[in-house]
């Protein structure tokens, strides 16, 4: 009886090794043959077209040199438009990097329908550059469950598992490949842009050695454009995505656009274009067709009115251009007070004076900085009324500037009249003037012993 009871107790000895090795097997062996399994073992850096069939419809994605194309079927008509190339490898990098679960064999002798491969939800061929190279056909779909099965040709035997999120990555609908960008070009290529309204603002300017100037409209030909305002835009329109691309037809309320944009970059003569027109029973939104987008697109009538500038929007609006270090002198004319103060070894100083006046170099750069806030003109109304005028002189006593400034109770707040030296009359910033008439009072005397008293005070 006790040989008995050993020999029980050796056979179960026997039998747990033998479930501990078979366990330890299964989770070494077994799982280090599912992590090596592969689920396509070709490159796909060789495809020219790419056919997905969804539940949702189809669509091929078609190389063209180094750009590809995207290519959706309709019921009249064939849309054929851009595709942006990142996502197309994107797309590719996903089907090799499919990691499954496990695969499962005799898938070639039938028995397709019990995996839901029969009409899978995800279908897509892929057809490579060599001729030699065959074809290459990948099936997914997905239970109740949420398993996901897939197959391909590449391995016609085995059926492969997959989770959920592999099967949503790949479910992709046309739009996830168009390319929306409206315009194409390098930013710093521009040399010439021009904006055209039929009932606003039309302008062109073109770049040269002093920077952009204004060919139209006449009245600026010639005249300095901002380039820090021209730069800005063209970095705008180089960031411009259309709201929606029309894979239907649509029927625009005009003709004629109501805006057009044109770049022309260097050495091409054909600009990068772009048009918008209003559309029938939707003011919240325009229609736009542009040189680079194949079909058109949609933008949200916001979008559209923030690309319009006008030509007093881009014109370099400084009054005039100055080299202060040849000013010598500098001449003011306040009421019944003429001031004169002069560069000095020191500084600069009031004819007559001891003291050096500070402020006086501040002063002159700002005269620089100084921009008209609305068109110049070339007459004042009666209401305006002279206040101040200004005289830059060099070292020679010839006149450099003359700026003479007016208030006019017609004008915005916070705005006077500056005739300048050209006879235009432009309105600017009352700042400066205040500023003026705060150091050099109007009919005072003991200027000297006022200007230094503010000066000590900080004024």
């Amino acid at each position: 009886m006790p040989d008995l009871k050993r020999l029980v107790y050796f056979a179960a000895i026997v039998i747990l090794i033998g479930l501990v090795g078979g366990a330890y097997w299964y989770s070494t062996f077994g799982k280090s043959t599912l992590v090596v399994s592969r689920w396509l073992s070709r490159s796909l850096d060789q495809v020219e077209s790419i056919h997905v069939q969804t539940i949702n419809g189809s669509y091929t994605l078609r190389s063209v040199g180094s750009s590809w194309e995207i290519h959706v079927p309709g019921a009249s008509w064939n849309l054929k438009a851009r595709a942006l190339p990142a996502r197309v490898l994107a797309y590719e990098s996903l089907l090799v990097d499919l990691t499954p679960y496990r695969s499962i064999g005799g898938f070639n002798r039938g028995g397709p329908e019990e995996y839901g491969l029969d009409d899978p939800e995800l279908k897509m061929i892929l057809n490579f550059g060599s001729k030699s190279e065959e074809s290459l056909t990948i099936k997914l779909a997905s239970d109740e469950s949420g398993t996901v099965y897939g197959w391909n040709s590449e391995n016609p035997a085995l059926v492969y598992e997959f989770d959920k999120k592999s099967f949503d990555e790949l479910s992709l609908s046309a739009e996830n490949f168009f390319d929306t960008r409206v315009f194409s070009f390098n930013e710093e290529a521009i040399h010439k842009v021009q904006l055209v309204q039929p009932f606003g603002s039309s302008w062109l300017v073109e770049q040269s050695e002093q920077g952009y100037l204004f060919s139209l409209p006449g009245y600026l030909k010639g005249k300095s454009a901002s380039d820090s305002d021209i730069k800005l835009y063209i970095h705008t329109l180089a960031l411009l995505r259309a709201g929606k691309l029309v894979l239907d037809p649509v029927v625009t309320e005009q003709q004629m656009a109501a805006l057009t944009i044109r770049l022309w970059s260097k050495r091409q003569d054909t600009p990068h274009s772009v048009e918008f027109f209003t559309l029938k029973d939707d003011p919240k939104r325009y229609l736009g067709k542009s040189s680079w987008l194949t079909v058109p697109f949609l933008l949200d009538a916001e979008s559209v009115s923030q690309l319009v500038r006008s030509a007093f929007d881009v014109q370099g609006r400084n009054v005039f251009t100055l080299e202060i270090g040849e000013v010598a002198s500098f001449v003011v004319d306040h009421g019944s007070t003429r001031y004169v103060i002069e560069r000095s070894d020191t500084g600069w100083r009031l004819r007559g004076g001891e003291k050096d006046i500070p402020g006086i170099d501040m002063s002159l750069w700002r005269f620089t900085e100084l921009q008209f806030e609305a068109l110049p003109l070339n007459n004042l109304a009666t209401s305006a009324v002279k206040l101040m005028q200004c005289q830059l002189l060099g070292e020679d006593g010839q006149l450099l500037k003359s700026m003479t400034f007016f208030a006019d109770p017609k004008l915005p707040q916070g705005q006077c009249w500056m005739k300048n030296g050209d006879g235009m009359y432009y309105p600017v910033s009352s700042r400066l003037l205040k500023d003026l008439q705060g150091m050099f009072p109007a009919g005072k005397t003991g200027i000297t012993e006022e200007l230094s008293l503010r000066n000590e005070e900080g004024e």
